[in-house]
């Protein structure tokens, strides 16, 4: 075997080492990250099971939403930024539900992160560096999925907030 030959096919062996390393690395980022999206989705399920049904109206200000409009919110952001960023299908009939107890409250949740997890599920690898205009800012979808999970945090923490200014242990922090 000449020397060019033998160069050549230590860097083809190594390109696909290399190639098969970045494939795999990507898809166990996206899984993990779609397991902490089910716990996210479990763990705000915990968090409106603990809100007793008579202080779903409850706000701790008149300025601020009350608990189930932050969890409405938070939900209908997670479908309405899928959809909008990511491409998902359309969601009119989830974004115009108006959960009135607390049975309906965790089935609109419950669907609204099933939905992003299909639309999540959805996004090509290779596209998940694609950017797009969100909000007057530019970032990739990557970003975008990032994005959408702080804001549930942000909106989950301000509902667990509420709980324990009702007197009521919230739900123990989960993972996944």
């Amino acid at each position: 075997m000449t020397m060019k030959l033998k160069l050549f096919s230590v860097g083809m062996v190594l390109g696909i080492f290399f190639l098969a390393q970045t494939v795999s690395q990507a898809q166990t980022n996206m899984d993990e990250f779609l397991a902490k999206w089910e716990g996210s989705m479990q763990f705000t399920m915990d968090v409106v099971d603990k809100m007793p049904e008579d202080l779903l109206d409850y706000k701790p200000h008149e300025s601020a939403m009350s608990f189930q409009e932050q969890i409405v919110h938070l939900s209908n952001a997670v479908v309405g930024m899928s959809q909008q960023f990511l491409g998902g299908p359309d969601a009119k009939s989830i974004l115009e539900a108006k959960p009135s107890n607390k049975e309906e409250l965790k089935a609109h949740v419950k669907l609204s992160y099933e939905y992003a997890m299909k639309v999540f599920k959805s996004v090509p690898e290779d596209q998940l560096g694609d950017k797009v205009e969100i909000y007057g800012n530019t970032g990739s979808k990557r970003q975008v999925m990032g994005f959408i999970d702080d804001h549930t945090i942000h909106h989950r923490g301000a509902a667990i907030s509420y709980i324990r200014a009702n007197g009521v242990e919230p739900p123990r922090y989960r993972m996944m």
